[in-house]
């Protein structure tokens, strides 16, 4: 056995011939080859070998411990090289500059942008309220008048969700669902989605990304006075985790109110004087919710302008505060609009049409005609009779010409209808001689005006609006007619507008407010029945650029 070493240099090719004469424990002239003979279980050596036994060769231990050493390393470099991957997945965007005023990390909102809603340090003796956001920016923003209203009166801390803006909104659902339609929308986790470079395809999670963002309230509104009189306390997360690890508030100390219907809960000061007729299947007075000593009341949706009963004049007082302080205040918007709103000669008239919204869409006849009539009948004191003859002279459409007889002339609700003085109209035909060309004169002489009828504005949600049948009955009487398509280099410094928090560009999600406060600037606006985004530019927009006291509805 003194041969052991040359074993490891030497051919391991022994002919099997050579073997079958060998002895059972033979050692070889060229190498130490050892081979130990099988015990039987009465101890006798097992003398009886094939050529297939014979020929299996026991491996040295050098050698099996190599073999087991080049497995760990391969092992470990393999590991290794899925560990550089990874990292190299996850930061293979970060040296990529976008110019966006920090480095993004969609996980923490940013302090640069949220401005005077921040969070607090809170009490222990410190009560909550909370609820669900959904639907468009309207929707939410009504939704957060009511909560702050709620949480004045029960004098509670409001939890303040973001508003979301996108051009898929979550729907309403019943509280258990809509809590998890919100925590799947969170960004949390990809932040590395706004460092893509434009010319590479976004990654399998980065999809959709880009379509939806979140802003804090006071990036939009002035929300100074309400912060003087009310505690806001911002939140970004919407996981159920949340409120137990931020602020430290458990199930039993919560009251949930899961509503399983849209109009499930109406809070009221008053039960005596309630209506009988609402939308509303419960009531909840606001006595009993101001005893419930729970830290924390979390309400599902708080959507409806009629969803607050209030009768008592106090109360009704707080909650207009609230709505007059909905205006809103981004510098860019308002850039953008006073530029439009100059382009147009600071004089003219404006409509707010929604025509693509399923909800609309199938109205959008009648919307339009509405529209067209308290043009005519409201703003240029156009008698009925006389707007039934410029209807028959207008080529309207079979569809149409069932629906205008079938429709009396309509004339807005009184305060609502605000007819222009003389001077108004005066400064309304000067301007629309001035900025109007010769061929965009209309064939009907409206009294006061003559040939030379208002510019009008249209604010809408249609596509390609200058094509759109729908908006022919407009044009005929008012030929000098202008979308916000109109005023594409007036827009170009929305390009610039991006989420510092998300890095999402802004433009798209802040045309329909551009063109909302162009409407809003407007001598005269009327908005679309049923509408809470022409609500919001009719009651609130326009009455506060002008100086007026807001509209209250609910």
């Amino acid at each position: 056995m003194t041969c052991t070493g040359r074993f490891i240099v030497m051919s391991l090719r022994i002919s099997p011939p050579t073997l079958a004469n060998a002895s059972p424990s033979v050692a070889l002239e060229k190498g130490a080859y050892y081979r130990t003979r099988g015990f039987h279980k009465n101890g006798n050596l097992n003398m009886n070998f094939s050529n297939s036994n014979v020929g299996r060769r026991r491996q040295p231990r050098k050698f099996h411990n190599a073999k087991l050493i080049t497995l760990l390393l391969l092992s470990l470099a393999c590991l290794t090289c899925f560990g550089m991957a990874y990292y190299l997945f996850k930061t293979r965007w970060e040296t990529q500059s976008q110019g966006f005023p920090r480095p993004l990390h969609a996980d923490v909102p940013s302090t640069q942008v949220n401005v005077s809603i921040h969070t607090n340090i809170l009490s222990t003796e410190e009560r909550f309220l909370a609820y669900l956001p959904h639907s468009g920016f309207h929707n939410q923003r009504i939704a957060f008048e009511n909560a702050l209203v709620l949480a004045r009166l029960l004098n509670r801390t409001l939890i303040v969700p973001p508003v979301r803006l996108s051009n898929i909104p979550i729907p309403y659902y019943p509280f258990d669902r809509l809590s998890q339609q919100l925590a799947l929308a969170s960004k949390t986790g990809l932040g590395h989605c706004a460092h893509v470079p434009p010319k590479l395809a976004l990654p399998p999670e980065c999809l959709g990304y880009f379509d939806s963002t979140f802003l804090p309230w006071d990036s939009l509104l002035n929300l100074t006075s309400v912060q003087t009189k009310q505690k806001l306390h911002v939140r970004w997360d919407f996981e159920e985790t949340w409120i137990t690890d931020f602020l430290g508030i458990s199930g039993e100390q919560t009251l949930y109110f899961r509503d399983r219907t849209l109009y499930q809960y109406r809070f009221v000061d008053n039960t005596k004087d309630v209506a009988e007729k609402t939308w509303y299947a419960e009531d909840l007075n606001l006595d009993f919710l101001a005893q419930q000593t729970q830290k924390l009341l979390f309400f599902g949706t708080l959507f409806g302008s009629t969803r607050l009963g209030l009768h008592e004049d106090f109360h009704r007082t707080i909650r207009k505060e609230i709505r007059e302080a909905m205006m809103i205040i981004h510098p860019t918007l308002e850039q953008v609009s006073e530029s439009i709103f100059r382009a147009l000669g600071g004089a003219y008239l404006a409509i707010h049409l929604r025509a693509s919204e399923a909800k609309f869409r199938a109205s959008s006849k009648l919307n339009a005609q509405i529209l067209w009539r308290s043009l005519l009948n409201c703003f240029l004191n156009v008698t009925s009779v006389d707007v039934l003859k410029v209807e028959e002279q207008i080529q309207w459409t079979t569809e149409q010409r069932e629906t205008s007889s079938r429709t009396a002339p309509h004339r807005l609700p009184p305060g609502h209808c605000i007819p222009l003085d003389d001077k108004e109209k005066s400064h309304l035909a000067l301007v629309s001689r001035l900025r109007c060309h010769p061929s965009r004169i209309s064939s009907f002489n409206i009294s006061s005006f003559g040939p030379h009828t208002p510019i009008l504005y249209v604010a809408t949600d249609l596509k390609n609006p200058h094509h759109q049948p729908l908006l022919d009955p407009f044009r005929a009487v008012f030929p000098c007619i202008f979308t916000l398509s109109d005023f594409k280099h007036n827009l170009t410094p929305l390009n610039q507008v991006i989420n510092g928090i998300d890095g999402v560009p802004l433009r798209p999600h802040l045309l329909p407010l551009v063109d909302a406060l162009v409407a809003g600037k407007a001598q005269r606006v009327v908005g679309t029945k049923g509408s809470t985004f022409s609500y919001y530019i009719e009651d609130i927009l326009w009455r506060r650029i002008r100086g007026l006291p807001i509209k209250e509805r609910g």
